[in-house]
């Protein structure tokens, strides 16, 4: 239980994630709507609350309706870490209601509502399902039922949970949406042939609540939720020293880039298929295990195995850095991708290891898992500000398309999140292809603007002098092919 600026008493709902989505956790004596779908998780949801707050000391009575009978319902949750069987009968009671609901008036219904709650003195009611009482009742009588409840519910002291199976029209059309003070509504929305969980908070009287849609996926320990990712507040950001450096591991870009890059800042590498972004993110990560720093590459293409035979073909033993923890792969596939939750685990790790330095591999991929260009947008911008706050520097890896000519600058128009953003090119020199890098852009550093030239040799990136002899080299098609080097 926590308290807020209005001093509202708040009930805990034994998932952090989901207390913060509600502004602290469910306001005491509130009448809360829990409204869905089939198959979304509402009494899932409102079980694992109860359960949470019996183990606090918290007496919760469940109602069962004409959805499922209360032994049913006992017997399907043994499966969820969640469930206590000590805790049944004594700190969470459930009593199945459904034959005094079914043909009864509205009035024998609130009676024997009132009469169970006087008897078990609950801190939180469950009525599941709601929407079945309210059936039962003639429709000229349902508001002043579900008022004269929400009346009998205050004068209890008690939190309620109604839980029902509600479409989006209903909520915004049942009388008993505009008397509750919350609306929790989830949400099962199918993208292609996969489903996604989401959680949104219509509306709760008296909380700061963060709005929108939030993710959440249901295994053995119940619901787990994902806020969606947002920018941190300004007041949660460091203080990082502007002329500290952090060294990418090749001394020739470190020379461009004045010392390194800057410390906790955001760095897009984009280029084509092929132009050493992984190796450049490898060397990234191992001068960072050389200098103490822990660091996490977090990877949607190349798999952990494929990284270290990679790293090996360099001479570059990766293993042996894992085992010291200063190098984590983390791989997760991009084909079920859920960018808030891939990104608030991604958060989440970095935390729990002390990680200074991290790689995403790649935006590209990563991009395939969000549905508008907007939202992608909003997610590099939120991520790039979180692990500036976390002291972070970060390296985001990301491919252009074109393999010769005029490419993209800013690829998918993150550009603007990052603090640098360096490119790898192919060039072609005597009808081959060579590689160069630029840095495009390093915010607050005097940088070098020209084309370098490239290679990638037995132990891994060497960044030499400019391309002398030739114009037209950001094209990738130079019209004097002859070059010198230093």
């Amino acid at each position: 239980m926590t308290k807020i600026q209005s001093n509202l008493e708040l009930l805990a709902t034994g998932s952090p994630d989901l207390d913060r989505i509600l502004g602290g956790g469910l306001p005491a004596r509130s009448i809360n709507l829990v409204a869905g779908q089939p198959g979304t998780g509402k009494t899932l949801l409102a079980l694992q609350i109860i359960f949470h707050l019996a183990r606090q000391g918290r007496k919760c009575l469940y109602l069962t309706t004409l959805s499922e009978p209360a032994l049913k319902l006992v017997g399907y949750m043994r499966q969820f870490s969640f469930f206590e069987n000590g805790l049944v009968g004594q700190k969470v009671v459930f009593a199945d209601i459904g034959s005094v609901v079914r043909g009864k008036s509205e009035d024998a219904i609130l009676t024997e509502i009132t009469a169970l709650v006087e008897r078990e003195e609950p801190a939180v009611v469950v009525i599941d399902s709601f929407k079945a009482v309210r059936e039962m009742v003639a429709e000229p009588a349902v508001r002043t039922f579900v008022y004269d409840l929400a009346v009998q519910i205050a004068g209890w002291g008690a939190a309620s949970l109604l839980v029902g199976e509600y479409s989006e029209a209903e909520i915004a059309t049942h009388s008993e949406f505009a008397i509750a003070d919350g609306i929790i509504r989830l949400i099962n929305r199918h993208h292609e042939l996969i489903a996604v969980r989401e959680i949104e908070v219509v509306k709760l009287r008296g909380a700061d609540y963060v709005t929108g849609h939030h993710f959440f996926e249901i295994g053995t320990a119940g619901l787990t939720f994902f806020p969606r990712v947002r920018s941190p507040d300004a007041a949660d950001s460091g203080e990082i020293a502007p002329s500290e450096r952090v060294p990418t591991g090749v001394a020739g870009l470190d020379a461009m880039l004045g010392g390194g890059l800057p410390r906790a800042s955001a760095t897009v590498v984009q280029g084509g298929t092929g132009t050493g972004k992984t190796v450049l993110a490898l060397h990234f990560l191992l001068e960072g295990a050389r200098r103490g720093e822990p660091g996490i590459h977090f990877t949607l293409e190349e798999t952990p195995d494929q990284l270290r035979g990679i790293a090996h073909g360099f001479g570059w033993d990766l293993r042996a850095l894992e085992k010291r923890k200063l190098l984590t792969l983390a791989y997760v596939s991009p084909v079920e991708l859920s960018t808030d939750t891939f990104l608030n685990r991604a958060r989440e790790q970095v935390e729990r290891l002390g990680a200074r330095r991290v790689v995403l591999d790649s935006l590209t991929s990563m991009a395939i898992g969000v549905l508008s260009e907007r939202r992608f947008k909003e997610l590099v911008y939120a991520m790039t500000k979180h692990f500036r706050v976390l002291g972070v520097t970060l390296q985001m890896n990301m491919e252009i398309a074109e393999l010769l000519g005029s490419a993209q600058i800013s690829g998918y128009g993150v550009s603007f999140a990052a603090d640098n953003v360096i490119q790898l090119k192919y060039v072609e020199v005597s009808g081959g292809l060579d590689r160069g890098i630029l840095v495009l852009k390093a915010r607050g550093v005097r940088h070098a603007t020209e084309v370098r030239a490239m290679s990638l040799g037995a132990d891994g990136i060497k960044v030499g002098s400019r391309f002398h002899g030739a114009r037209g080299i950001l094209s990738g098609l130079p019209i004097n092919s002859s070059r010198k080097k230093r």
